[in-house]
């Protein structure tokens, strides 16, 4: 009889594409251990249509919820039997390894405690981002005095790239236990996504052949900043009239944003809604020679691995987290400072400047091929699984890991409480 693989239970907040990708990646590329992998909710922001690969063993605790305020005093109780019934699966199934995604509810808490307790290895993972670290007065005391405890009983981070690391610094992380697991969509759908296909979104959204376009990818509520977007190209179109704006998205704000644009420029501007298609979306990418993301705040921003591997030039203001990797200011974009309209304005200006937009197009490739061979995820999980203990063969020598539906089983909440 063969010997057991050790377990790993990574317990994020709901399903979505990347997510998915991730974890699939780990089951067939880290063969020696078995992957469980647990959604604390079965919904996130976006209605994503799923695929789920056996060989992760998806477990949804509290079908037909949203992970979208678990967080909220309201929901204090649900979350904190959430988080029993999930403490009921690991005495059961005995997890050798756990991931957990978040911190921030009671369920993911109570979770802590137990694996703390139990001395199971741990790893803490957040997308998080030193430039939201903004709380002051008695949430910043109380939020010092648990995140630097859990951080304290934890084998190591789990962090997005260099503003995740810096993040948890600030609460205690050490870098012999931090490791670089950064998110990442599927690379290989986004390659296979071809001419016919781009050429059918063309069709679709009546995009010219003949003409550039700025894509911007994301929901319409105010931390993203459209409005900057609009008035920069407002200011650029008179010197840029071969150039037009695709708006990929929806939200509050949709109504807002479409008045701010002048009659003269209305025709200039395009707005696909939102698209649950992933292949759709990739065609939209790659029917577009830049991205430009002006947030206020972005933890991560997936969309500039999306745009990077679509070959497009990016424009990004300076506190999104993959831009900090992925955006190279003068090599394949720009960087501006956020909120400064004028700063993006001028980015803009520069992107489009005929003599630098292909050159910043092909910029990409490499900065995405650097950044894929030096931090990969599975690599860096990896690396976190061997401090932890495992006894697994170690990633390549070339990647550091660290700094530089019939197979879905459901857990109802109808579940007796811990």
């Amino acid at each position: 009889m063969s010997e057991a693989k050790p377990k790993l239970a990574i317990i994020a907040n709901a399903p979505s594409p990347y997510r998915l990708h991730q974890h699939k990646r780990l089951a067939h590329e880290i063969p020696e251990i078995e992957l469980h992998s647990i959604f604390t909710h079965e919904f996130n922001v976006f209605p994503w249509k799923l695929e789920f690969d056996p060989a992760i063993h998806p477990v949804i605790f509290g079908p037909g919820e949203y992970a979208k305020g678990r967080s909220h005093p309201k929901r204090f109780v649900r979350e904190w039997r959430r988080g029993g019934r999930i403490i009921r699966w690991m005495k059961e199934e005995r997890p050798d390894v756990v991931s957990m995604i978040g911190f921030a509810d009671a369920a993911r808490v109570r979770v802590l405690r137990y694996v703390r307790r139990q001395g199971i290895p741990h790893f803490i993972f957040g997308d998080s981002n030193v430039h939201g670290d903004l709380a002051t007065g008695a949430a910043r005391l109380i939020k010092n005095f648990f995140l630097k405890r859990m951080i304290a009983g934890a084998t190591g981070v789990l962090c997005c790239g260099q503003f995740g690391d810096r993040y948890f610094q600030r609460y205690g992380s050490r870098p012999e236990s931090t490791f670089y697991v950064p998110q990442e969509p599927d690379y290989d759908e986004i390659a296979s996504v071809g001419p016919d296909e781009v050429q059918a979104i063309r069709r679709a959204f009546g995009f010219d052949e003949n003409r550039r376009r700025i894509v911007f990818m994301g929901r319409l509520a105010q931390v993203k900043r459209v409005d900057l977007l609009i008035d920069a190209f407002v200011q650029i179109a008179p010197d840029r009239p071969e150039w037009d704006v695709v708006i990929v998205g929806s939200g509050p704000l949709e109504a807002e944003l479409k008045a701010r644009i002048p009659d003269s420029l209305a025709d200039r501007f395009i707005w696909t809604g939102f698209i649950d298609e992933q292949r759709r979306v990739t065609a939209v990418y790659k029917a577009c020679d830049l991205l430009c993301l002006p947030s206020t705040y972005e933890p991560w921003a997936l969309v500039i691995n999306e745009a990077a591997a679509c070959g497009l030039a990016m424009v990004s203001s300076d506190v999104v987290g993959a831009a900090a990797e992925l955006v190279r200011d003068g090599q394949n974009g720009r960087v501006f400072k956020t909120g400064d309209v004028d700063a993006l304005t001028e980015a803009l200006r520069d992107a489009t400047d005929p003599g630098n937009i292909d050159r910043y197009k092909a910029g990409s490739d490499d900065v995405l091929r650097d950044w894929r061979t030096t931090t990969d995820p599975v690599d860096g999980y990896r690396k976190a699984l061997i401090h932890a203990g495992l006894n697994i063969p170690p990633p390549p020598a070339t990647s550091t890991g660290g700094p530089p539906g019939q197979y879905l089983r459901f857990v109802s909440k109808e579940c007796a409480s811990a």
